[in-house]
């Protein structure tokens, strides 16, 4: 109980992160989907493919790529810089499926949703610096009482921010701010923020109508709970799914 007072009271202290507080109240009501991991894991379970896999699925028949590979330098100094900060985000995740898509797709407008340390931030930037073009808009809202704010993003150097905009706001917020920076428009879609079955039914639709033809929707750790299984039959688009270190990625591509 003083765990959840001292929540309410962090959040009582930013007006700006009211509207994901009242998510937070949303979630009571959504109970029974919110507690839906096993059905989840287990379908995920049963139509998952090896990462290789999933990239032929989308037409990808090269070898993955890390980003390191080609930005060997800027990759260890991040690991360098993500080492020496005081808290404890989220890991990366699966760096080189996404790099590799990037690649080959050619996205011009990226946005991405959960930043922690940065590297899916970093791995998009360096992707789209490879191919010359591109803009990348990022969402991270604050851990609760955390105190991680001022290292949000910290492996992402300098000389890659120019085409970056990080917007410190819950998805609720930060999403619609986030597509009109984007001019309404975007090619590649990640996910990987608020991991509840209200934060993805939320968010899922607001980007997939905004989503260009032959766009990418990515998103993560959908073993969590039944929504994006629910969100690609509601769509009707296939789902390619992959495990990674014992999660699951979700893909779909817009038609």
């Amino acid at each position: 109980m003083l765990s959840k007072l001292e929540t309410l009271a962090w959040y009582l202290k930013r007006p700006s992160l009211y509207p994901q507080l009242f998510q937070l109240v949303r979630r009571l009501f959504n109970r029974k989907k919110e507690c839906t991991k096993a059905v989840a894991t287990s379908w995920c379970e049963e139509v998952a493919v090896s990462k290789e896999e999933a990239l032929k699925k989308l037409g990808i028949n090269k070898g993955l790529i890390h980003p390191k590979e080609d930005f060997g330098k800027i990759w260890r100094l991040a690991e360098k810089r993500a080492n020496s900060i005081p808290v404890v985000m989220g890991g990366a995740g699966a760096i080189d499926v996404l790099y590799t898509i990037i690649l080959h797709f050619e996205p011009q407008h990226v946005l991405e949703t959960g930043v922690a340390y940065g590297w899916s931030s970093l791995a998009i930037l360096l992707a789209l610096k490879k191919l010359g073009r591109g803009v990348l808009v990022s969402i991270d809202m604050p851990y609760p009482k955390m105190g991680n704010e001022p290292y949000v993003g910290i492996v992402v150097p300098e000389d890659l921010r120019e085409n970056w905009h990080l917007l410190r706001l819950p998805d609720v917020v930060g999403v619609p701010k986030a597509l009109k920076i984007l001019n309404e428009k975007v090619d590649l879609f990640h996910y990987d923020s608020d991991k509840s079955y209200t934060g993805r039914m939320t968010t899922y639709p607001l980007v997939w109508e905004k989503l260009s033809s032959g766009g990418i929707f990515i998103s993560d750790d959908i073993g969590d709970n039944i929504a994006f299984k629910e969100f690609a039959e509601h769509v009707g688009v296939e789902p390619i799914v992959f495990e990674w270190h014992g999660k699951f990625v979700g893909i779909l591509r817009k038609s």
